[in-house]
């Protein structure tokens, strides 16, 4: 692998994660990639983040508030070997509306407060989270969450189904919810579309790759019908025929969820491979990130819904930010 590819992957997904992803080729060629220094570092990182992070947990735990964790911090703990070697970035946390207050009533008690990052003109169009809270150090940064990921994915696939099929993980010696495996390949999915399958998606197929190789059994039916009836088929298929152009086995994910795009997709679908086969050498344009957008990353409706979010934004920009909590 040249050396400005492996620079980039580490880039893209810290240098942790790079050289877990390529310890095999290492271990053939009898070479390190990357410097060892430099991967220990990003490790040692790792660690501090993470163990913020879990003291926060504990302390949530503390309350009794039922909550599911999400997104990065529940990968790190249940589908790699040491969680130091994910980068773990905010808290992902998803609770009931009914418990949302308790939860930000109680963070709010410990000093967090909502840290407005910037938004582009028609604000924040989220319905699913809010903007970070920030611990009074800066150390920890929590993404609560009413739905598990926005629109279009609680059409099919709302709080209280992965509350319902939540399954329990010890991390750091308590026993927390995470979501079930079906529930975390969906929001991979969803969030590798959200991201629109741009150079934040690099870590996202991670994930979804780790999901595959983790020897638990994926209800496949379960994933094509939420993706379906949530409308995020078309999306969902994208991800896994990219990951069939690079390098998957056949048989690993059922045909049906393996076609690539066809028609005016096509071509999109085509730059989008050789983008990841580069990792990203050449960022897309502008233009082409919205061509990506507009066919490979929704579907019509969920584009036309999208849309009329951002033109209701232009008049009343929202802020994200519930009513009466403090902004630091």
């Amino acid at each position: 692998m040249p050396v400005e590819d492996v620079q980039r992957l580490a880039d893209l997904v810290t240098p942790a994660l790079a050289a877990y992803c390529l310890t095999a080729a290492e271990r053939h060629l009898g070479q390190a990639f990357l410097d060892a220094g430099t991967v220990r570092k990003s490790r040692l990182t790792n660690r501090f983040n993470g163990g913020v992070q879990c003291r926060w947990m504990a302390a949530i735990s503390e309350t009794g508030i039922p909550v599911v964790y999400l997104k990065g911090f529940a990968l790190a703990h249940s589908l790699y070997p040491d969680p130091d070697i994910r980068t773990i970035g905010d808290l992902d946390i998803l609770v009931r509306p009914e418990d949302l207050d308790r939860l930000l009533a109680f963070l709010a008690d410990n000093g967090f407060a909502f840290d407005p990052l910037p938004v582009a003109p028609w604000g924040f169009i989220s319905d699913a989270s809010f903007m970070p809270m920030v611990s009074p150090g800066g150390d920890c940064s929590i993404d609560i969450h009413v739905q598990p990921d926005c629109y279009p994915a609680y059409r099919s696939l709302d709080v209280e189904d992965v509350f319902a099929d939540s399954v329990v993980q010890t991390i750091a010696g308590r026993n927390v919810n995470i979501p079930c495996i079906e529930h975390s390949m969906l929001l991979c999915l969803t969030n590798a579309a959200k991201d629109k399958f741009g150079i934040f998606s690099v870590r996202k197929l991670v994930d979804i790759a780790m999901l595959l190789r983790s020897g638990v059994s994926i209800d496949w039916d379960m994933v094509e019908r939420l993706a379906a009836s949530g409308h995020f088929l078309s999306p969902a298929r994208v991800v896994f025929a990219l990951l069939r152009c690079l390098g998957l086995p056949d048989g690993v994910v059922p045909e049906s969820l393996c076609r690539p795009p066809s028609g005016l997709a096509a071509r999109p679908f085509r730059r989008l491979v050789s983008d990841y086969a580069s990792m990203f050498a050449t960022p897309p344009t502008t233009w082409r990130a919205l061509e990506r957008e507009l066919t490979l990353c929704t579907e019509p409706g969920v584009a036309l819904h999208n849309a009329g979010l951002r033109l209701k934004g232009l008049i009343r920009r929202r802020k994200g930010l519930p009513e009466g909590y403090p902004v630091s």
